[in-house]
């Protein structure tokens, strides 16, 4: 199945099945376990089988928000204890709002969830 993307820049593209892909757009999902075997550069926040047509929605933004600026900057200090100097000054953010999985037919999603907007 072929998949919709939105890009960023020439360069950076939020592909609706959870990658967020440089230089080149992943066009399908591939269920092949990391690293991939070819020169696709991407990071895989939300790496599944998306089929956006059922409904949900992908936003992307960045941002300079002091709260969540300083919430990365912690994130990151925790876990890459070699990267304590680290300080977060924009951020990218993605969200897979609701979306389907492929073949989910009539998909309908918890009427609980926030909007992420």
């Amino acid at each position: 199945m072929t998949k919709r993307m939105l890009s960023i820049t020439r360069r950076t593209t939020v592909n609706t099945n959870g990658v967020i892909s440089f230089l080149v757009q992943v066009s399908q999902y591939t269920p092949d376990p990391f690293p991939l075997g070819d020169s696709r550069r991407l990071v895989a926040p939300f790496w599944a089988d998306v089929d956006t047509r059922n409904g949900g929605q992908v936003f992307y933004r960045e941002t300079t928000d002091s709260q969540l600026l300083k919430r990365a900057t912690n994130d990151v200090t925790a876990t890459f204890v070699n990267h304590r100097r680290f300080k977060a000054t924009w951020l990218f953010v993605a969200t897979w709002y609701e979306v389907a999985f492929y073949g989910a037919g009539n998909f309908s999603p918890k009427a609980s969830t926030p909007d992420p907007r």
